[in-house]
């Protein structure tokens, strides 16, 4: 593993900027929902519209495997991309945010973070089966999320408490701002990347017949399925932040603190799925990823006060953390070797445009019908997909 040590530390680099970036999004919540009142179906059209990119992410995978930049996959798409994340972050401290250009910067900065990060799971996904590793790299890359995670919650609900608007969000937006700037000069002195020589007139040719082969195969078709119908779960996340907020009046640290908590225990769990768990059957795992889920998500239908939600947090999270690598590592053992960078993108678009959606679905539902509905829908479909499980074809994929 000692000669993994420099790719594992761009890993890590990727995936920090990744979750540095929401340092804004508590600022940003209480700017769009308790100053400019929006509904809770609006926000989930927002974060929809916004994470365009993470759906289209076979076209970034294009790119990458058929399209380099002077013979080299990944390294120039990700000057640009860290350059664009630069100037966004800027605009924003200089000029603020308006809904227009709320929406606006925060499609370019994910167009520009979900480009990074097909390049970064090109070279996970070649990684994790060229050494077998079974989803290490990617609980190395959660970890890394996750310690980011843990600063956004502190650090984001700190901002949005102590200055007001829009100072808050300004602040947060310069301080992660940091961190690209880090990223560009790794890129510069450490990154290393084989450069290879492809001839275009070759492309699509090979693109139509990788496609061909992978349509017709039915595990990988099955495997989507099974992704999409998981992840249009309706989320009750948006909810439960209104819940805490506007009917148990919750403060704005003691949600960080919460999301703190969960983060560590996630962490714990990403650990504890590096150590131990990746060496159980998938399918064993996948079996628990969903029961796990759908029924601790119905014990927030018991939320009393805040107490028994930090409760929750410490029971359930670092399961939870297992629970998430394992879909992780399942979308990761189902793409088609030789383009791993365009069919991981493909699925994980999959995975992102039906989580985006069954945002917006749970928006809905709780405009509509209120909290509780909310939560018994996200259960219920959730515990649907384990009927999937029998079906899908967890050996290696030779595509």
């Amino acid at each position: 593993m000692k000669k993994l040590r420099i790719p594992f530390l761009f890993f890590i680099l990727v995936y920090a900027n990744q979750g540095l970036s929401s340092l804004s999004s508590q600022s940003y919540y209480y700017l769009t929902r308790e100053s400019w009142h929006l509904s809770a179906t609006m926000l989930g059209l927002i974060g929809f519209i916004t994470g365009l990119a993470w759906y289209i992410k076979p076209l970034f995978g294009l790119f990458i495997d058929y399209c380099p930049i002077k013979n080299y996959r990944t390294k120039y798409y990700l000057y640009l991309n860290y350059i664009v994340l630069i100037l966004s972050c800027l605009y924003i401290v200089i000029f603020g945010v308006n809904l227009f250009t709320l929406i606006l910067i925060g499609f370019i900065i994910n167009i520009a973070i979900g480009f990074n990060d097909v390049a970064n799971d090109t070279q996970m996904c070649i990684l994790e089966k060229k050494y077998d590793l079974k989803g290490k790299i990617q609980s190395i890359q959660w970890i890394s999320l996750g310690i980011a995670g843990l600063l956004v919650s502190i650090g984001g609900a700190w901002i949005a408490e102590t200055f007001p608007e829009p100072l808050n969000y300004k602040i947060a937006e310069l301080l992660w701002v940091i961190l690209p700037i880090i990223t560009l000069f790794y890129l510069k002195k450490y990154y290393k990347e084989n450069p290879i020589k492809r001839k275009i007139k070759k492309i699509f040719p090979n693109l139509k017949k990788k496609f061909k082969e992978t349509f017709k195969n039915k595990d990988f078709l099955i495997g989507i399925l099974f992704i999409a119908l998981l992840r249009f779960s309706p989320s009750f996340g948006k909810a439960l932040m209104i819940r805490m907020r506007e009917h148990m009046e919750i403060g704005k640290m003691f949600i960080g603190y919460l999301g703190a908590t969960g983060t560590i225990l996630g962490l714990i769990g990403y650990a504890l799925y590096y150590w131990k768990a990746h060496k159980f059957p998938m399918k064993k795992l996948l079996y628990f990823a969903i029961i796990f889920s759908g029924l601790t998500n119905l014990c927030y239908l018991w939320i009393p006060n805040k107490w028994i939600i930090l409760g929750y947090n410490i029971i359930f999270g670092a399961f939870d953390g297992i629970a998430f690598l394992t879909i992780l590592a399942f979308i990761a053992k189902i793409v088609p070797t030789g383009s791993e960078g365009l069919f991981y993108a493909l699925v994980t678009s999959v995975n992102n445009f039906f989580a985006r959606l069954g945002e917006v679905f749970g928006g809905m539902i709780f405009d509509k019908w209120g909290y509780s509905w909310n939560v018994i829908l996200a259960s219920i479909t959730t515990l649907i997909c384990l009927v999937f499980i029998p079906y899908l074809n967890l050996k290696k994929n030779k595509n």
